[in-house]
């Protein structure tokens, strides 16, 4: 079984080719098969070096410097299985020629639990295609999301192309969307500006609804106890027809949020075809998923509430979501959709403006996801059909782990009453986020179902 030995720059710097600045990092030591604490970064940049040359490892090392994150080296001679649940993002380095996967990176991947990490393959050699690595991953990793860009290089590569391809990963703090400061800064007290990008907090500070008493982060948590849970938009851009209105719940097993895969890409390519885009940082554990489709309804009403100046329909408002957000959605729709408010939950939340809005949506989409809870999708379909639940567009893998469920879900929904659509991607694995192709189909279905 293989793990990882972990690397700091100045060892690395030594290894790799002169014109290369020592990275950052400090020396650290840690048992074989298991991961080094680090310094709280939530990306693992794991390579296998190949015999013959120390281009993946160059690259490794440009990447960290470029990145941050841990450097990790796979060792062959681990018996332990490495543990990645520190890691959101896993930028994985190795060598191949025809798209094949060396047995060190396969026997890696096979004893390796990345759950729903999300993979950046950077690949060494030639004759490699992009989808097809990706699949070769996919196979042993079904589970887990996949950028969609892996980084292909060969002798012909220079730093400046590696380091491009890693600043377009979206991974970089200045990268990340923050809600504005000061006042005005909540969905209940901004002034909308529709043609330009916001980011707004969900909830007034200290009126949150919430079950879930956290104070401190023992390590376990993505998000620490000053979290607020906020929404992006991306405005259409002039000159293009508005449809309607979409909000996107990136997926990430409620421990994370996938938002570059499953939120940014997503709604980039859906503003660009006339929907008005949002994508929502709902609450992670240790809350809970009743807590989190709070955080959902909150950010339907705020786009109802100022449908004239996003110059939409009141009534043209989807959902969606991918792997745990779409459950999320589920959640919301079941029930905290209508005028169903916090104090459902909590009974201490304090009711404003926005809670008689109603938060009720037009459509749903479950991408790779299903009505239900994590890993278990619900085939009661009396429990569906109370939920009133609008038309729901499933878009799925066949070589998804929750390939069955899915079925299972979409069969219960239908006979439930609910308007169902099912689009099944031949040979697709569980987190392509935007791509497969399914956007246009979406698309196409959603805008009839906005039209009617």
């Amino acid at each position: 079984m293989l793990g990882l030995v972990s690397c700091s720059g100045q060892e690395m710097a030594s290894q790799a080719a002169p014109s290369l600045p020592d990275a950052p990092g400090s020396q650290v030591s840690s048992p074989q098969g298991q991961l080094p604490d680090g310094n709280g970064s939530n990306i693992a940049i794991a390579y296998a070096p190949a015999d013959d040359e120390n281009a993946v490892e160059q690259a490794a090392l440009l990447l960290q410097q470029t990145l941050g994150g841990d450097l990790l080296k796979i060792n062959e001679n681990a018996d332990e299985t490495t543990d990645f649940s520190s890691y959101e993002y896993v930028l994985l380095g190795f060598s191949a020629q025809n798209s094949a996967l060396p047995q060190t990176v396969q026997t890696f991947l096979a004893a390796s639990d990345m759950g729903a990490r999300t993979i950046f393959p950077f690949v060494y050699g030639q004759q490699n295609d992009a989808q097809a690595i990706l699949a070769a991953i996919s196979q042993l990793q079904p589970g887990a999301l996949l950028g969609n860009t892996p980084l292909l290089f060969d002798e012909l590569t220079d730093e400046q192309q590696i380091v491009q391809w890693a600043q377009g990963l979206g991974l970089l703090e200045e990268d990340a969307f923050v809600p504005e400061s000061g006042d005005g800064n909540t969905v209940a007290t901004a002034v909308v500006t529709p043609d330009e990008q916001q980011v707004l907090y969900l909830w007034e500070e200290d009126n949150a609804p919430a079950v879930t008493e956290y104070t401190v982060n023992n390590g376990n948590y993505s998000d620490g106890p000053d979290f607020r849970p906020y929404i992006t938009s991306f405005p259409v851009e002039q000159g293009t027809e508005i449809k309607g209105a979409v909000l996107i719940c990136p997926g990430g097993a409620f421990q994370f949020r996938s938002d570059q895969p499953e939120g940014v890409e997503v709604a980039q390519a859906l503003s660009a075809l006339g929907y008005q885009s949002f994508v929502v940082d709902y609450r992670l554990r240790p809350y809970t998923q009743q807590e989190g489709a709070l955080d959902l309804a909150r950010a339907v009403r705020f786009v109802r509430a100022h449908a004239q100046e996003y110059g939409i329909d009141e009534n043209d408002i989807a959902v969606m979501g991918f792997s745990a957000g779409g459950i999320l959605s589920g959640e919301m729709l079941l029930n905290f959709d209508g005028l169903v408010n916090g104090t459902a939950l909590d009974p201490d939340y304090v009711p404003d403006a926005l809670d008689e809005i109603s938060a009720d949506a037009a459509a749903c989409g479950m991408i790779y996801s299903f009505y239900g809870r994590l890993s278990v999708g619900t085939a009661d379909v009396q429990l569906l059909r109370s939920g009133n639940l609008p038309p729901t567009f499933y878009c799925y893998g066949t070589r998804d782990p929750f390939y069955s469920q899915f079925l299972a879900n979409a069969d219960a929904a239908r006979q439930a009453g609910v308007e169902v659509e099912e689009l099944e991607l031949s040979d697709m694995p569980h987190g392509f986020g935007a791509s497969g192709g399914w956007i246009s189909t979406y698309d196409t279905w959603l805008s009839q179902v906005f039209d009617r």
